[in-house]
């Protein structure tokens, strides 16, 4: 019978690449931040769309309220969401 060499844990970290268990935080924050400027895009977006139309009705009244309106309103929520800090308060902070 033939006898096999005892490695430590640290000899077999530095052979396979030295993944610690704290890396895959990083890669997880690395990623979210890769991603983090196109969702804050989908998320103001989805923030216009879905309250361009409400905004516009409020400001120009339902009976007057055309759809040049609600797009203008679109945007202008899109703008404001994308020109601030933080995301609305509805979305998540990040997709995943």
């Amino acid at each position: 019978m033939q006898d096999f060499p005892i490695l430590p844990t640290a000899a077999l970290d530095r052979v396979c690449g030295g993944a610690q268990p704290s890396s895959w935080d990083a890669y997880v924050r690395s990623q979210r931040s890769a991603v983090a400027g196109p969702y804050k895009n989908v998320v103001c977006t989805a923030a216009g769309v879905k309250g361009g139309r409400e905004l516009a009705t409020q400001v120009y009244g339902k009976e007057r309220t055309t759809g040049a309106d609600m797009i203008r309103a679109a945007e202008t929520l899109k703008s404001v969401c994308m020109g601030g800090s933080r995301l609305p308060e509805q979305a998540p902070p990040h997709p995943f």
